[in-house]
């Protein structure tokens, strides 16, 4: 038995990966790349998405919030999923599209209420829910985008492009 164990590794060693095992050794290494690739993105939108938050809790000489609307939590500077904030924030327009995209998705889930919210085209902080930076932050911590999240939103981004190329 041990012998023939010693037999196949010189087998092995000795042989060259057909056509068709290269391509799926080429095809594995490409997942892998892609799944460094994918926590890295993820890792890139999380941090835009804590270093907003700062920025939205900053206060002003006065003791009121900077960057956010007093009275109704309107968000006055570009966030980082905006079409006019997604470059200074360094993403990629399409990053920034998915990151709206998963932004928009929590809006509806029950089991938190979201730290951003959307409505009348604009983007408001959720002041009631969130009254510090510490409690922003400590939610973005709890619940930052995940892999499987993001990887969900962009397969149906990359698919809407190529429905929107093929139509054009």
């Amino acid at each position: 038995m041990i012998s023939e164990l010693i037999d196949r590794k010189v087998l092995i060693r000795g042989s060259s990966p057909t056509a068709h095992v290269r391509q799926r050794i080429a095809q594995a290494a490409d997942e892998l790349n892609r799944a460094g690739t994918i926590a890295a993105r993820v890792e890139l939108v999380n941090e835009a998405l804590c270093k907003f938050a700062i920025l939205l809790y900053q206060k002003d000489t006065d003791g009121t919030l900077a960057n956010v609307d007093g009275v109704t939590g309107r968000v006055l500077v570009c966030a980082p999923w905006g079409s006019a904030g997604w470059q200074r924030w360094g993403l990629r327009n399409w990053e920034a599209r998915v990151l709206r995209s998963v932004l928009m998705a929590r809006l509806h889930d029950a089991k938190r209420p979201p730290l951003f919210d959307y409505g009348n085209n604009t983007w408001y902080l959720n002041r009631a829910h969130y009254r510090s930076v510490g409690q922003a932050q400590h939610q973005l911590e709890q619940a930052p985008v995940t892999v499987s999240e993001w990887r969900n939103h962009a397969k149906r981004y990359a698919e809407s492009e190529t429905s929107r190329k093929r139509n054009v």
